[in-house]
């Protein structure tokens, strides 16, 4: 089941490279490989470590990069803002987790990085447009 993430993801890359072959390759340019190359570190400390968040600030400190700058590549990179991609993904984890474990909803919240189950409720129906339980109940194999 990590396929789906990953595969969503080369997805989003190759469509940044088809976008950057539309313009003439000027965007795809835009940024160095180094800066790339960090912003895929920021990735995976990010989503490896789903249960901390991260300040745009302290990753821009630790990374070397410019608030902006960081913020406007990882976009390029992902497709999406910093918060909107962790949200998203944080969601994406949490319909696996309650697809394949009996983790009460308070645990899958926790374990994907949000301190209540209800700030977890509220981000879970923006994303999918139900309720935990309601994705669980429907979706439990």
């Amino acid at each position: 089941m990590r396929r789906l993430p990953y595969l969503r993801l080369k997805l989003q890359e190759l469509l940044l490279y088809l976008e950057g072959l539309e313009s003439g390759g000027r965007e795809l340019t835009r940024y160095g490989s180094q800066q790339t190359a960090r912003i895929q570190e920021i990735h995976a400390l990010l989503t490896e470590h789903l249960d901390r968040r991260y300040t745009i600030e302290e990753l821009s400190h630790r990374y070397l990069l410019n608030t902006s700058t960081l913020k406007e590549v990882f976009k390029a990179v992902y497709g999406l803002p910093i918060a909107t991609y962790m949200k998203e993904y944080r969601v994406r984890r949490a319909m696996e987790l309650l697809r394949e474990s009996g983790g009460s909803i308070a645990a899958i919240a926790a374990a994907v990085g949000y301190e209540s189950q209800g700030k977890f409720t509220r981000a879970f129906k923006d994303v999918t447009g139900q309720l935990p339980t309601e994705y669980r109940r429907e979706h439990r194999g």
